[in-house]
């Protein structure tokens, strides 16, 4: 006897009303947001003045989400790109705002799926293209939604537009000859001709989130696009840094290395860099480090007590014999060290230390903690109005930029350029073109890709003097502009050379951690922050690694708020 197979439910598109009224439903200046997600960007604009009063997203659990965190909002659950497609909602029927925000799809604007859609030459010239679905594949469909800010735009025009997306979508379009994945560039091109002749100026803006006070290293790009009748707004990222040359603080400038490789890939480090608008010499701007977003209260069980699998290759071991392989270089690479971020599934990305910002954090669940065990005291207590707290075994530095830091006050942004001293136990190991530091000697300066020194004993540390050589360890007493304090992250048990891999400790990022290294205010033990979300780590993990994070949001936002408000007034 036959089985009958279940029917599946057709999906259609579905209006959410706003859960709570908007109170002056006239005045400010109003957003809406296509593709919201978790609404990182969302948040950004509204940080920087703008009433959001639509957001759109064909996932319902994301569109729930957004909706909690923004409940004046009016919502869509719909697929705004395929005509053809029963949840199906024109881009064009939304209503009218001043600011059109979208973080267009990112995932096979990317390297890794674009070989597909080149091959078959598709590509989207038209607005409109009746042969849509018989053409393209997905790669391409995730494309077409940078053109649902066209079809909004010519339709409601509204005064600004802010795109996110990766750095790739420059290559969007044809393959080019010998190069499957790499594009030529020409439908891009193209999609930008388009907002010219609709009356708009635009500006292409490459920023890293690990700048903006997320401890996340973050390559994304930025297009701004502004009627022309409006002026440009200031969008120079002038970040302040140290410039050891001129021995002072300076805002630093953007700058190319290398210009636009035809990849599109653009990332800080290697095709542009900030300097010193005297000298000219790279400075590195401050930035946050991972350990922000870590809970050392919990570095998850000894990988000699997880429990034996036989894996699909036949191997058998407490972790894949990938994990186990990279967990064993990591552990004799960086032996020095307490702990390391490494990327869980043993073969792609790159190793952190924690006092460097996460890697790009994606919408899977791939990074592990690596460590030799429970802290004798951990990082992070909670407690404090702002968020987490530092307690008294926890870095805290104080150098050249800001007021003392005391251990209760929450951890600072940690400076590249900083001279970081503390106190040890002995030798300070360096790696990477640096050279080994006593403890009565201030470590040298780190940038994002240099690995600074274990942190294994407690105390108190002050610099005295312009130089450094007057310098001896002491209780922290009256500090001035000059000084550097710095006290101890936490107490180790040992390094990663002094334990076998069985008996370190190894655990994946949980999603609250990966959610506060996207820059959102998610809940962290004890602490409780304002941002709502729920359902699998898997659901969460993919809505944050999918974000815009949201400082970089606010900050672009702020500054195309600014010349609404100069016009108004000056009109």
């Amino acid at each position: 006897m036959k089985t009958r197979a279940p029917k599946t439910k057709t999906r259609t598109a579905t209006h959410r009303p706003a859960v709570r009224r908007r109170r002056f439903r006239h005045d400010g200046y109003t957003a809406v947001d296509l593709f919201s997600g978790f609404g990182g960007l969302t948040k950004g604009i509204e940080d920087a003045g703008f009433d959001t009063i639509m957001a759109a997203n064909h996932k319902r659990y994301k569109v729930e989400v957004h909706e909690a965190n923004h409940p004046q909002a009016e919502h869509w659950i719909a697929d705004l790109v395929n005509p053809e497609s029963s949840d199906y909602h024109s881009a064009r029927d939304l209503p009218p705002a001043d600011l059109l925000a979208a973080g267009v799809s990112c995932v096979n604007h990317s390297l890794a799926n674009t070989i597909r859609a080149y091959e078959q030459g598709a590509t989207l010239f038209e607005l409109e293209d009746p042969d849509y679905e018989a053409q393209v594949t997905r790669s391409e469909r995730d494309r077409a939604t940078a053109n649902c800010v066209l079809q909004y735009a010519a339709k409601h025009h509204p005064r600004l537009i802010l795109v996110e997306c990766t750095t790739q979508l420059t290559s969007w379009g044809p393959a080019l000859p010998g190069r499957k994945k790499v594009g030529d560039g020409s439908t891009y091109r193209y999609w930008l001709k388009q907002f010219d002749l609709l009356g708009y100026n635009h500006r292409v803006l490459y920023l890293n989130s690990q700048f903006f006070g997320v401890p996340q290293s973050r390559d994304r790009g930025y297009w701004v696009f502004v009627d022309k009748s409006l002026p440009m707004p200031d969008l120079e990222h002038r970040p302040v840094s140290r410039c050891g040359r001129c021995d002072k603080d300076v805002e630093a400038v953007w700058t190319w290395k290398t210009g636009i490789p035809a990849s599109g890939t653009v990332m800080y480090g290697k095709q542009y860099e900030y300097r010193c608008p005297s000298c000219r010499r790279p400075v590195v701007p401050p930035m946050t480090p991972s350990l922000a977003a870590l809970d050392l209260s919990d570095l998850g069980t000894r990988i000699g007590d997880k429990p034996i699998k036989t894996f699909k290759d036949g191997f058998v071991g407490p972790l894949a014999r990938s994990s186990m392989a990279r967990a064993e270089r990591c552990r004799q690479r960086f032996a020095d060290f307490p702990a390391i971020l490494m990327p869980a599934k043993g073969v792609h990305g790159s190793e952190r230390l924690l006092l460097q910002p996460m890697a790009t954090q994606t919408s899977q669940q791939e990074t592990a903690i690596l460590s030799t065990g429970p802290v004798i005291q951990p990082l992070w207590a909670q407690g404090a109005a702002e968020g987490l707290t530092a307690p008294p075994m926890a870095l805290a530095v104080d150098n050249f930029q800001g007021a003392a830091r005391g251990a209760g006050e929450p951890l600072p942004t940690q400076v590249g350029s900083e001279t970081l001293a503390v106190l040890s136990s002995g030798v300070l190991p360096y790696r990477k073109n640096t050279l080994p530091t006593l403890h009565s000697e201030a470590m040298p300066t780190f940038t994002s890709e240099q690995i600074p020194a274990v942190l294994t004993a407690a105390g108190w540390y002050k610099q005295n003097g312009p130089t450094g050589t007057e310098t001896a360890p002491h209780p922290v007493s009256t500090l001035t502009s000059r000084d550097t304090t710095a006290l101890l992250m936490a107490q180790w048990q040992a390094t990663l050379a002094e334990l076998p891999l069985e008996d370190c400790f190894y655990r994946m990022m949980a999603a609250h951690e990966i959610g506060r290294g996207c820059g959102f205010d998610v809940d962290f033990n004890d602490y409780r922050g304002s941002f709502k979300v729920w359902g699998s780590a898997r659901d969460q993990v993919d809505g944050f690694g999918n974000a815009v994070s949201p400082r970089v949001g606010a900050w672009i936002g702020a500054r195309l708020r600014a010349i609404l408000h100069r016009a108004e007034v000056t009109a």
